[in-house]
């Protein structure tokens, strides 16, 4: 083993300042480990250069200046290896717990929406902020990476939080993620396009980057705006015309009835005051689901209320998954509107009331409000009747609620008898 000299040590000295060393007590300790490196592997038949060449390899890919990065971001940055971990634990777990719960929706088994409402909570709440603030961290961002980071957090982020909301079912979910999409299209793919496809040498990676980001977004935008086949659309308009047309027969018969009986007990008071009541609060009743139908026509065919009432249902294809119908009639965003499912939910127990003062004996249990079993999962009647569901699905289960109505009248009139 052979000494360096003064001239040696002079240039490892000067070189570890020329890689980029610029802290003096790193920059005395990587002096003090490369000579004892090189003398320990130094002999009268190896060249100094060689040698010296060779130790600085074993220094990693980065070399030198990697260990002074690391060693800036380990004193700025005190906690970098405990959130790392914890990024990558929040982001294995969420991924998962994402994944697992799309597949129990799949299968329609219990505990999916859980599983999806947790993934994306930790998500949005650990994985992505924590993402962030390494990236920004990090010394080897320049601005336009930086800049990269800043925008690439804030779309996912508002599409991760506007998907919690529409799983919650809370207002603004569909403008927070078109936010976000819009952000992720036009806003980090063009930096990324600048920043990282012109620079890299793996141009096989960044264009498959961009394809995914593109056709993600596609994916996403379809799924959302996804509607029913015009074949469909038909078959379940036919359904929906069918029974209106039905409820309109059995109502004229209802009426037909009533007016018998009216006249038939007009010598009893009584009996004349519980005929007038059962009338009034079935007509005030279908009078609200009538208007109701309108209203839903009205915002998903872009047409007044009272043009609405007049379209024939035959002629309607409504088809799409009209997102408006939850947010409309099931947010507390429009709590105040006239037509909501809460309050469709109140007129109809308002009218069972009814219906017990005047004949106890009547059964309206098909006119049950509380909640309702799908596929193992508990969920509030107004999210079984309206949540996602096409026009012609939510006409339906009216034109249902309504046949409901109109059969306990046809069994108080009975009673009443």
């Amino acid at each position: 083993m052979l000494s360096l000299t003064e001239e040696q040590v002079a240039f490892i000295e000067k070189d570890i300042k020329v890689r980029g060393i610029t802290s003096p007590d790193l920059s005395i300790d990587l002096l003090d480990h490369i000579c004892c490196l090189i003398e320990n592997e130094l002999d009268e038949y190896k060249n100094f250069e060689t040698v010296y060449h060779k130790t600085l390899l074993l220094f990693g890919d980065k070399g030198l200046k990697g260990i002074q990065q690391e060693t800036n971001r380990l004193l700025t940055f005190k906690h970098y290896y405990f959130m790392n971990s914890t990024m990558k634990i929040s982001g294995y777990v969420s991924s998962l717990l994402i994944l697992i719960g799309s597949f129990f929706k799949l299968q329609h088994w219990p505990g999916a929406n859980i599983m999806i409402l947790v993934g994306v909570f930790f998500l949005s709440t650990l994985f992505l902020p924590l993402l962030f603030i390494l990236k920004f961290k990090s010394t080897e961002e320049n601005n336009r990476s930086i800049l990269l980071s800043i925008v690439g957090f804030i779309s996912s982020l508002a599409i991760c939080i506007g998907i919690l909301f529409r799983i919650l079912h809370w207002p603004g979910a569909r403008i927070i993620i078109v936010t976000g999409c819009c952000l992720l299209i036009l806003g980090y793919l063009p930096i990324y396009i600048l920043s990282v496809y012109k620079n890299t040498t793996n141009k096989i990676n960044a264009t498959a980057t961009i394809i995914l980001i593109i056709a993600g977004v596609g994916l996403f935008v379809t799924e959302s705006g996804t509607g029913l086949s015009r074949a469909t659309s038909d078959s379940f308009w036919r359904g929906v015309v069918e029974s209106d047309e039905l409820l309109k027969h059995n109502i004229q018969l209802n009426r037909q009835c009533f007016e018998l009986q009216l006249t038939q007990q007009s010598n009893d008071s009584l009996k004349v005051l519980k005929l007038k009541q059962l009338q009034s609060a079935f007509e005030n009743l279908m009078q609200y689901t009538t208007d109701m139908k309108a209203y839903m026509v009205s915002i998903t065919e872009g047409v007044s209320q009272e043009q609405a009432k007049t379209i024939n249902l035959d002629n309607l294809r409504s088809s799409g998954w009209n997102d408006v119908l939850s947010e409309r009639l099931l947010t507390d965003e429009f709590a105040a509107n006239e037509y909501t499912a809460k309050k469709l939910k109140k007129n109809i127990e308002n009218f069972k009331q009814t219906i017990a003062a005047l004949s106890p004996n009547t059964n309206t249990s098909q006119l049950n409000t509380n909640q309702v079993n799908v596929y193992g999962e508990v969920v509030p009647w107004e999210i079984s009747n309206f949540e996602k569901l096409p026009l012609p699905l939510v006409m339906y289960n009216m034109i249902r609620i309504e046949l409901a109505v109109q059969s306990i009248q046809t069994a108080t009139l009975y009673q009443l008898n």
